[in-house]
């Protein structure tokens, strides 16, 4: 009967020591990806700012119109990043999946943007 209580005891703490291993690296993985699609976001914002700009120097005239149009775009960026990854809202994907929503939209603000004629 004791010997059934230690193996018990010793399988338990075995398989408890496996379980955290594996939600370590899974939490390592976890970050990592929340860090890379962060950086993407960061290097996409970087983008669309920097071809905004170029349109505020190409068209300094419309200077406020071209802000006006790059908040109202953001608000709606947000809203549709915020109603297309309700799905994942509290999982361990919510932050990967709300960056990569953000990414694709600023791409495609940027792309309006240089797009505009100067």
């Amino acid at each position: 009967m004791k010997i059934k209580y230690l193996l018990f005891i010793l399988f338990a703490s075995y398989s408890v020591e496996n379980f955290a291993a594996f939600s370590e690296e899974e939490n390592s993985q976890l970050a990592s990806i929340n860090q890379k699609s962060s950086r993407e976001v960061k290097s996409a914002l970087d983008k669309l700012n920097k071809s905004i700009d170029k349109q505020i120097g190409n068209n300094p005239e419309h200077k406020s119109l071209i802000l006006s149009l790059k908040d109202s775009w953001d608000q709606m960026i947000d809203k549709k990043c915020q109603l297309e990854t309700i799905d994942s809202k509290g999982t361990n994907a919510e932050m990967a999946e709300v960056n990569n929503c953000l990414v694709r939209n600023y791409q495609e603000e940027k792309n309006y943007f240089d797009a505009m004629l100067p």
